[in-house]
């Protein structure tokens, strides 16, 4: 086993609140062999100096990285850190403002090495704990809290939603040689569903039922943990339309995806895609029936009844 044969890319932007407490919970872990690789998007308070404040005290395991770029977004930052840092049997993405769990590297990797075999590409991802700014618990468990089930890991279930949280994410190298094909990154809606559908499509994708990560909810999270039971959730549907936007979003990407990696698909995997492709600019007739032919459906009764009436 290498010596450090787990990486963790970590990709900040005006952290300063957070950042401290995130960088002590990656040294804190139980598992020893881990090289963390910090990197900052041009930000305008402390979070440089943070970075490299850690990195001289710990330079065996943390490297701090300047790229000299200034990406503009979590999906762009982190999909460059990936194609640069690729070359490391195991890769892991990390926010800046979350608190790792000491186990959690330990535990993902256990299931990453039970899930692998020979050269196939593997992703393993799992719960994380809901909590506020001040770490005090809002949900045991994300899926719990949003509405969603990890385990919906299927090409057709992961077209039309999400359950991979990128923090929570472990990827192989295969998967990470794999994901570094040129593409481009404009219809990327974010890189761990990018990552899923990948390793739904050409690999192994497993979910661990365990929170493995604090995951803090505060007022400048650019993604949070949405409450699906509450009343307003699907009040704001109704007024926004939001899921028919965000279904045409995810159709595009899914073209994004089929034209880089046509060449690894299956037949029944490319008509699977070119069916939710089409369903971007169909009627809602022509859409639903596709939707219901293909099993492209959101989960929980709710999302469903959105998603078919196109709200």
């Amino acid at each position: 086993m290498n010596v450090l044969n787990v990486r963790i890319l970590l990709a900040a932007y005006n952290g300063q609140k957070f950042l401290a407490e995130q960088l002590d919970s990656l040294l804190q872990q139980d598992y020893p062999h881990i090289q963390i690789i910090v990197s900052d998007d041009g930000s305008s308070d402390t979070t440089a100096s943070i970075l490299e404040s850690y990195a001289s005290a710990h330079p065996e395991k943390i490297i701090h990285y300047r790229s000299g770029r200034r990406f503009g977004s979590a999906q762009r930052h982190f999909m460059h850190l990936l194609r640069t840092f690729y070359d490391t049997p195991y890769l892991m993405f990390c926010d800046q403002d979350d608190v790792w769990h000491p186990d959690k590297v330990s535990k993902t990797l256990h299931l990453m090495q039970q899930s692998e075999s020979d050269s196939v590409p593997c992703l393993i991802h799992t719960d994380l704990r809901v909590v506020n700014g001040q770490l005090e618990p809002i949900s045991d468990s994300f899926c719990a809290h949003s509405g969603i089930n990890g385990h919906r890991l299927s090409l057709n279930q992961l077209l039309v939603q999400n359950v991979v949280t990128g923090c929570t994410v472990m990827i192989n190298r295969p998967l990470a040689e794999l994901a570094c094909r040129e593409s481009s990154d404009e219809d990327m809606l974010m890189h761990d569903w990018w990552l899923a559908l990948l390793a739904s499509c050409c690999g192994k994708i497993r979910f661990l039922e365990e929170a493995t990560i604090d995951y803090r909810q505060h007022g400048s999270n650019a993604v949070g943990a949405k409450n699906v039971h509450s009343p307003a959730y699907l009040l704001n549907r109704l007024r926004s339309n939001s899921m028919r936007k965000a279904l045409k979003k995810t159709a595009t990407q899914a073209k994004a995806f089929r034209e880089t990696f046509c060449d690894r698909l299956s037949k029944s995997q490319l008509e699977l895609l070119d069916a939710f492709i089409t369903t971007k600019d169909a009627n809602i007739f022509k859409r639903d029936y596709l939707y219901l032919k293909y099993k492209l459906l959101k989960s929980g009764l709710i999302r469903k009844f959105a998603q078919l009436l196109g709200l």
